[in-house]
């Protein structure tokens, strides 16, 4: 019985931790398009002289719910794209969403652009990645940003 007690208190512990850790996840801090439109977007990263990510995504989509359960949680991505970028989320279904589609010629879900702040596409991704994958090419955008500055 006593061995019984200890394995249930010791699972409901680990139950806790995993909770308690879960909740103190950092991730991705997305504007999304109900909160503001794509041109309010690029105003805000020509004001900021930031770059903007944008995540085109649809609610029906298994890969972009992958990427939010997992990649967009990491702790690498999620401190790398809150400090270097100003990222937003666009439903791909809703009216701003398929704007942006016909616009940057989203045929795809998900689909993930870098933009500069004067409003063009430094670098376009398609479909998932893995953390150290999103972060190598974050990198790559900064680094072919500060190339094209010069």
């Amino acid at each position: 019985m006593k061995k019984t007690i200890l394995a249930v208190s010791f699972v409901c512990l680990i139950a806790l931790v995993y909770a308690c850790s879960r909740g103190n996840v950092k991730q991705i801090s997305f504007i999304k398009n109900n909160e503001q439109t794509m041109e309010q977007m690029l105003d805000q990263a020509k004001s900021q002289k930031k770059i903007l990510f944008v995540d085109v995504y649809t609610t029906w989509c298994g890969p972009c719910k992958w990427m939010d359960e997992n990649t967009f949680l990491d702790t690498r991505v999620a401190e790398k794209f809150n400090k270097t970028f100003l990222n937003y989320k666009v439903d791909g279904d809703s009216f701003e969403g398929v704007n942006v589609g016909i616009i940057y010629r989203v045929d795809s879900y998900p689909t993930y652009l870098f933009i500069a702040p004067d409003g063009k596409v430094i670098h376009r991704i398609e479909g998932m990645m893995s953390p150290e994958g999103l972060v190598q090419e974050a990198d790559f955008v900064v680094n072919r940003n500060l190339q094209n500055s010069k």
